[in-house]
């Protein structure tokens, strides 16, 4: 299995770590560790997390959330042996906001 980040990963991780440093937490560990967590355990089993509820409510069953321990969660689809992580957002976050921004900056 091999794994991608897209563009919109970058974003999220840039809009984690700015939070992260307001509130005085070093961003570095918190992101590695969301990153590591998501790795090890899509890569040992990658259609082993639920497809995610808010974009199944949609109609859009292609994509998975791997929920990390310390409250992320990673938007990811599989394509044969191909994870492609597609966002990193915290569990308050809201996607349909994300996918706006998105939009909106493109």
């Amino acid at each position: 299995m091999s794994i991608q980040y897209t563009f919109t990963v970058k974003i999220c991780i840039d809009d984690i770590a700015s939070h992260l440093r307001r509130i005085e937490i070093e961003p570095k560990e918190v992101i590695l560790g969301i990153l590591d967590y998501f790795e090890s355990k899509v890569t040992e089993f990658p259609l082993g997390c639920q497809i995610c509820p808010e974009l199944l409510k949609i109609g859009c069953a292609k994509y998975r959330e791997c929920n990390t321990p310390d409250g992320y969660r990673v938007l990811y689809s599989v394509e044969g042996s191909l994870i492609t992580a597609h966002a990193v957002l915290s569990q308050r976050q809201n996607i349909q906001q994300l996918l706006f921004k998105r939009l909106i900056s493109a």
